[in-house]
């Protein structure tokens, strides 16, 4: 990213895509117009005020919040939540949160995200909408359920959370089943004491990209999406691009699949080296995969009305970084995928002037797409204007 200095460097750019014909439960349609967007690139830089921002986790556990144009940026090991403006790009203040006790978050979280009204939802140990005052609001306790009523089994773990404001008394997650290595998504209605399961992995793409022993512990598992956006909740893959779509209000569940020009619609499997116990043969099989393609979450741009999803093939050097399975990032080929708001395929194109992103945190704000940026520990950001 040596080519990209902070600041003041525009890209102006212009791509085209044949729109490409797109699967959604069973049903295909073609497509035949040609659809171009300009956009520009620059990079902005955030404002620390002397504080140290916390980047360790590269802004995993952080959501931007679109009522008050903050991103909140938790810091699991104090338990602050970092909330940086946007609009002046700069830390307003830190916010403490407990960990025990009446208003206690618990010792481990795993989603943060925006609940709306100045909330966050605080995903892990202690699920719950907390107020930015650090007082809980509702709480989510997954293990309250009784297994008659859809409760979470001792092979199950609940792995990530999210809620959505239209639907304040429901919490929604991706549960993980060790003995059948298999995912569900699953939905809490506080208000019913009841837990409704979703199968959002027919395909099994999460047996099948698991590197290790299946029968225990010793895996690596790949990512898993979910997201929240209007009405409905978002479920993707890592290393395939078929995605589900929850209509809670209509308990209604969407399966939608597509064919891209640019990438294979799934990453091959590869079977060769000891899978179970070398790590080394388990790092060359996740170079693989993400060589080939690797998909992030997607996204709703609210000014143009659709939802982008990027998507990357990443080669890795031989630089280790400390704290990451893989080294750095040697090059990469960014794509931007964009849906219309109903998920029909508009198209995909390549944003050849990133070359070494992969597929960073990434979230819309006012119609652009803000990429996160370590540069020397200080918190930047590249846009894509659209």
């Amino acid at each position: 990213m040596h080519s990209l200095k902070n600041n003041c460097l525009v890209y102006s750019s212009v791509f085209s895509a044949g729109l490409i014909f797109l699967s959604s439960c069973g049903n295909e349609a073609a497509k035949e117009d040609q659809t171009t967007i300009r956009y520009s690139i620059d990079t902005v830089s955030i404002d620390s005020k002397d504080e140290i921002l916390f980047l360790q986790r590269d802004l995993y556990t952080s959501d931007y919040s679109e009522q008050d144009g903050m991103l909140y940026n938790l810091n699991d090991k104090t338990n602050h939540v970092e909330q940086i403006n946007l609009n002046s790009l700069a830390i307003e203040k830190m916010i403490p949160f407990e960990r025990e006790g009446p208003n206690g978050t618990g010792f481990w979280t795993s989603d943060l995200k925006s609940a709306s009204d100045q909330r966050l939802f605080f995903g892990g140990e202690r699920s719950g909408i907390y107020t930015l005052g650090g007082k809980l609001q509702q709480i989510f306790n997954w293990s309250d359920i009784d297994k008659e009523k859809g409760g979470i089994l001792d092979e199950e773990r609940v792995h990530y959370q999210v809620v959505n404001p239209n639907f304040p008394k429901q919490v929604f997650a991706i549960v993980v089943n060790d003995q059948t290595n298999s995912v569900s998504l699953r939905q809490l209605k506080t208000s019913d004491d009841f837990i409704q399961s979703y199968n959002i992995d027919p395909n099994e793409n999460y047996k099948t990209y698991t590197l290790g022993d299946l029968t225990n512990y010793n895996n690596w598992d790949p990512y898993l999406y979910i997201k929240s956006t209007q009405d409905h909740i978002i479920v993707s893959h890592e290393f395939a691009n078929d995605f589900y779509v929850l209509y809670p209000a209509k308990d209604s569940l969407v399966s939608i699949s597509y064919q891209s020009s640019l990438f294979e619609s799934k990453v091959k499997p590869t079977t060769e080296g000891d899978l179970i116990n070398s790590t080394k043969d388990r790092k060359n099989a996740l170079k693989s995969y993400r060589s080939q393609i690797a998909y992030g979450p997607f996204a709703y741009n609210n000014k143009n009305r659709h939802h982008v999803r990027l998507s990357a093939s990443i080669i890795y050097g031989e630089k280790e970084r400390e704290g990451y399975l893989l080294p750095e990032i040697e090059s990469s080929t960014l794509y931007i995928s964009i849906f219309d708001k109903n998920f029909n395929h508009i198209l995909d194109s390549e944003i050849p002037e990133l070359k070494k992103t992969g597929i960073p945190k990434y979230f819309i704000r006012e119609g652009a797409i803000w990429l996160y940026l370590n540069l020397d520990d200080e918190l930047n950001f590249i846009r894509i204007k659209f």
